[in-house]
């Protein structure tokens, strides 16, 4: 048993395993990683997430076991039996490092600016506490010619009892860190208010709505649903869409702040286009005041108990592929226990230093 897990057509067998199993990888869309094991359980055989699956950790695990017990096989003082043991040990290293970060932390925070939240919501949906508090002081965005965004930046503070602990700023690939846990700048949100009235010709009524927000009229069986706000529509300026729903149905209606603009610009506007018209829908007239907006910063939070062990294995692995190939004397052939260089044989003995020797005499 102990010398087919330490044979290296096991190590050949495990490679192409892994191998294919990355494969399927790059094939399914993978779900990401689940906190909590009873989220687990259900993927640990499904190829939708084939990185936390039982087959990918089972050959893993097979595969330290595998080079351990060559390491053991194989043990020796000299130069070269310490450099194949570094070598086989990160590799060891580097897939225990994985194992651990099996356990570690993926979620996201959704901060709106000048408000504070202490639980992030993981890939599958649960809630996670921080242990503390991080709260955006200030979300800033700079913008290309065209509009598009160019860099947005959040200045976090972290609290705990509910004490600044700790600041950072935050940008797109600069990650911040604290109490181990690595924060990334990942996106943000936007959201517009409208800030309107409505009269109908006896009282005026004022009211906000956020996109998407539903308004009932005094009108029985009535209300306005938000559908759309805009900073500039057309060119034409702040504009919202109401759907205005009713008993006998819906109707749009688009209401912009400099109305009384556009129509000295397009006298017959309400003919051709009697949904600008912002009393069209009678007895009612609504008409917009201003938007008011405000930002909320996505964040990536993330931790990973195995990355130390990760970077240590890779350096070891590194420093003894360097050792190996450029250390004098120190030929790599794999599977071999000795110093033998590239292309020399075994059995081979050097020629004599002269051609009178022993091997040129008849």
């Amino acid at each position: 048993m102990l010398k087919t897990l330490s044979s290296l057509k096991l190590t050949v067998a495990v490679l192409f395993t892994i191998s294919l199993l990355c494969l399927v990888g790059t094939i399914f869309p993978q779900g990401g990683h689940v906190h909590g094991w009873a989220a687990r359980i259900p993927r640990l055989i499904s190829p939708y997430d084939i990185f936390h699956s039982v087959w990918f950790l089972g050959a893993g695990l097979l595969l330290c076991v595998n080079l351990t017990l060559c390491m053991r096989k194989r043990l020796s003082l000299k130069r070269r039996g310490l450099i194949m043991l570094l070598l086989h040990g990160s590799i060891v290293l580097i897939i225990a490092g994985y194992a651990v970060g099996f356990a570690g932390l993926d979620g996201y925070l959704e901060i709106p600016q000048g408000s504070s939240v202490s639980q992030a919501v993981l890939k599958n949906g649960a809630p996670f506490d921080l242990g503390f508090t991080v709260r955006c002081d200030r979300f800033t965005m700079e913008l290309y010619e065209n509009g598009m965004p160019k860099e947005f930046v959040s200045d976090l503070s972290f609290l705990r009892g509910g004490r600044v602990d700790g600041q950072a700023q935050l940008r797109v690939n600069h990650p911040a860190r604290f109490s181990g846990i690595s924060l990334y700048q990942e996106s943000y949100r936007q959201s517009a208010w409208a800030d309107m009235t409505l009269s109908d010709g006896k009282r005026l009524m004022k009211f906000k709505a956020e996109q998407g927000e539903v308004i009932p009229l005094p009108s029985p069986g009535i209300q306005i649903r938000v559908e759309k706000v805009w900073s500039d529509l057309m060119g034409a300026g702040p504009a919202v869409k109401l759907l205005i729903e009713g008993p006998d149905g819906g109707s749009y209606l688009w209401v912009f702040r400099d109305i009384d603009t556009i129509r000295a610009r397009m006298p017959d506007l309400f003919e051709k286009m009697p949904a600008f018209d912002p009393s069209s829908f009678r007895p009612y007239t609504f008409s917009l005041r201003r938007l008011e907006s405000s930002y909320a910063t996505g964040i990536g939070v993330k931790r990973d108990p195995g990355a130390p062990l990760v970077a240590v294995g890779g350096v070891l692995f590194l420093v003894s592929l360097l050792l190996l190939f450029l250390a004098p004397g120190a030929g790599f052939v794999p599977g071999s226990g000795s110093g033998t260089a590239p292309g020399e044989s075994r059995g081979e003995k050097d020629p004599a230093p002269d051609a009178q020797g022993e091997g040129g005499r008849a």
